[in-house]
C-alpha cells in the first residue's frame, strides 16, 4: 500500500507490517537543461506511523522556511501547527480507540 500526498509518499513495508518507508519529493535542477524537476528523495526506512507523521510535520516546516533563519520559538510554533493539522486529519478519520503508537 502507498499513500501519496503532494509532498511525500508513505509506503507500507508489507501488507502485515506496521512499519513504513517515507520518501519526500524534492526539486532538482537538471545540469543539461537548467530547468527544475520534481524527484523523490532517498527513503527513510522502517518508520512507525507516529514517527513518519512527526517527520512529515518537520519536513513541511523546513521546506516553508528553507530560505530564511528562524528562531527556535517560531520553529516550535510552526511545527506544532503542522503536526496539529496532521493529527486533526487523523482524528477526523480514525476511530477513537485507534492506537497511533504514541
Amino acid at each position: 500500500m502507498e499513500i501519496h500526498e503532494n509532498d511525500f509518499i508513505l509506503e507500507s513495508i508489507s501488507d502485515d507490517s506496521n512499519r513504513f518507508n517515507l520518501r519526500f519529493y524534492k526539486r532538482v535542477k537538471k545540469r543539461d537543461t537548467g530547468q527544475f524537476e520534481t524527484e523523490l528523495g532517498d527513503p527513510l526506512y522502517g518508520l512507525t506511523l507516529s514517527s513518519a507523521l512527526c517527520r512529515i510535520a518537520h519536513h513541511r516546516v523546513a521546506k516553508k522556511y528553507a530560505e530564511e533563519n528562524i528562531t527556535l520559538r517560531k520553529f516550535l510554533k510552526e511545527y506544532q501547527a503542522a503536526y496539529a493539522e496532521i493529527v486533526k486529519l487523523c482524528r477526523e478519520t480514525l476511530p477513537e480507540n485507534f492506537d497511533t503508537g504514541e
